[in-house]
């Protein structure tokens, strides 16, 4: 047991998290969120990540000698009920590969389902009344409380072979935030924020990748601030482009209620989306995501590049109030 428990230390304050952190991480889920003439939307992504290094528990950036790559793809789809209520569910598939000597080096299954949802307080110019008259309101930003839960659908460290066969974080997570729009030039320039606080269940481990325990232990994963900030430009009604900033910072972990010291996290990542509109109904977006190789951008983190391809179809209502 003492050998185990030294085991999960070094994992904790050494290592990257695990491949799938890049599926809740910092960031925004603007591609699965309806606007007020929305009444749902499907949403078909696929993903390849390339982990080209890792930042330690001192925030030094290390080049990984290993081959790590991912291929995500996650089926999504979002349903307005009113002007204020819309709810939203993302499935992701998560296959992994890896070329370390001696360990299993390819793995897949699902990963770890997501429930969202959003209750809207303004929208940009939306229409109003006011002395029996009709007027569009351009003072009030777009603004409204975001929530989720994910659910552990994948599979996680305590039956895992090796880190190659993660897709899922094994407890589930909570999260409340706020979403803010405002357009800084009307129809052409608009920049968005989004925060959020992610809260992670305790796990109870009777095994550990693969591994019977003589003494369960119990494991929690700090605390979690996610932030993004995305300016978003429309050139016509066919092409957009977007740019990001965004990042998180999590306390440490704990293990049987005991903080683990230098395992706290942080990251910051850059994501730049073009969208095309061949229809008013349809979408096109690919993306490139990608973290600078720097000291001191992230602790205890894993740094990548992610090439991505977003299809969505929207369900018009212009009826909604």
């Amino acid at each position: 047991m003492k050998r185990i428990l030294l085991f999960l230390f070094l994992i904790l304050t050494f290592t990257k998290d695990t491949l799938p952190c890049n599926i809740c991480g910092g960031g925004t889920g603007e591609l699965v969120v309806l606007a007020l003439d929305g009444r749902a939307l499907f949403n078909a992504g696929i993903f390849y990540d390339s982990y080209r290094g890792v930042w330690d528990q001192y925030g030094t950036y290390r080049e990984s000698q290993y081959t790590k790559n991912q291929y995500r793809t996650s089926l999504s789809g979002a349903y307005r009920f009113d002007k204020h209520w819309q709810f939203a569910i993302t499935i992701p598939y998560i296959v992994n590969f890896e070329n370390v000597p001696g360990l299993k080096n390819h793995s897949s299954s699902i990963g770890d389902i997501v429930f969202s949802g959003r209750y809207e307080f303004f929208h940009e110019y939306q229409l109003k009344k006011k002395n029996n008259k009709n007027y569009i309101d351009a003072t009030l930003p777009y603004l409204a409380v975001t929530f989720g839960l994910t659910m552990p659908t994948g599979r996680s460290e305590e039956s895992a072979e090796n880190d190659v066969d993660v897709t899922g974080k094994g407890f589930f997570m909570s999260s409340l935030g706020v979403s803010l729009t405002k357009s800084l030039i009307k129809n052409k320039l608009q920049v968005s924020m989004d925060f959020s606080w992610q809260h992670c269940f305790k796990k109870t481990y009777e095994k550990y990748f693969g591994q019977t325990l003589s003494t369960p232990f119990v494991k929690q994963q700090g605390d979690k601030f996610n932030y993004d900030v995305m300016f978003n430009y429309i050139f016509s009604s066919w092409h957009a482009v977007s740019f990001s900033v965004a990042g998180y910072s999590q306390t440490p972990y704990s293990i049987n209620d005991i903080r683990t010291d230098l395992s706290d996290e942080r990251n910051i990542n850059f994501t730049l989306m073009y969208t095309y509109y061949p229809t008013v109904k349809f979408r096109i977006t690919p993306q490139i995501k990608w973290n600078l190789p720097i000291n001191n951008i992230g602790k205890n983190a894993p740094g990548s590049t992610t090439f991505g391809l977003n299809l969505t179809y929207y369900i018009e209502d212009y009826n909604i109030k």
